[in-house]
């Protein structure tokens, strides 16, 4: 059976004497940082300026690229100092609002010269005094453009992708995981003003822009919480939908305490 390979995407301007002193592990975390904006922005993930915003805690770098705390916290230092990011804090334990510039390669005016001039393209984030989460929560944003025109299949692709479900299928239960990418499919596509999750209804805009955050990792997290739950599930998915919302914020609490 033919596997089908995904590739990350990492700018050839890293590699200029611009970023020559950038270390490579700051470069591999750039990479993946841009390829989490890709996803904001197919689900929309703004904050209150219509700036692309992107979550990606300190506990996701050390499980992704395989370091402590202390290199991850270093790592987002040296691209900020190469202003390649801007980070805002959310408060009350939240991961930080993270702006990611892009990497450009203008060509010299002297079309003799050899090398190339790169540069940074900054984001300009404007001060405000609530989260990007909450300023969308209290104003009640209209529909995102996921929900105005995306078909079933279209929300399925883009699920699978997002998750990585040919990797999550070799590891569990295909039928499993098939059952969670129906679910957030049906979820996105339903025309609903708002999800009921749990005892709470949250409005739509809310909850795609949640869906855009889950990973392969949080999908492995709920399927392992499936697992080890005693007690028979008497809706399924309604409580699947439920620890897929909640798994953003639980899946880094139960890293920290080892559950």
């Amino acid at each position: 059976m033919k596997t089908t390979q995904k590739f990350y995407k990492m700018p050839q301007a890293l590699f200029s004497d611009k970023f020559s002193q950038l270390s490579n592990d700051a470069k591999i975390l750039y990479m993946l940082l841009l390829n989490r904006k890709s996803l904001s922005e197919k689900n929309d993930f703004n904050d209150e300026n219509g700036n692309t915003v992107v979550m990606f805690s300190n506990l996701e770098v050390c499980r992704s690229i395989g370091c402590g705390h202390d290199k991850a916290t270093a790592m987002f230092r040296e691209l900020e100092e190469y202003q390649l990011i801007r980070r805002r804090k959310q408060g009350k334990g939240k991961p930080d609002l993270i702006y990611v510039s892009n990497v450009e390669c203008e060509k010299s005016a002297d079309m003799n010269a050899e090398k190339s001039q790169c540069a940074t393209r900054e984001i300009r984030v404007g001060e405000c005094g609530k989260s990007a989460r909450s300023k969308i929560e209290n104003n009640q944003i209209e529909k995102s453009h996921i929900n105005q025109s995306i078909s079933y299949h279209i929300a399925e692709s883009q699920i699978k992708d997002q998750i990585e479900y040919d990797i999550l299928t070799e590891r569990y239960s295909e039928g499993v995981v098939n059952e969670i990418v129906s679910l957030l499919s049906d979820t996105l596509c339903s025309d609903e003003e708002s999800i009921r999750i749990g005892q709470r209804c949250i409005p739509r805009s809310t909850f795609n822009q949640r869906l855009s955050l889950l990973t392969a990792e949080h999908i492995e997290y709920v399927i392992e919480k499936l697992e080890k739950t005693p007690h028979k599930i008497h809706n399924m998915r309604a409580y699947l939908l439920t620890v897929l919302y909640n798994s953003i914020d639980t899946l880094d609490t139960d890293s920290l305490y080892g559950n």
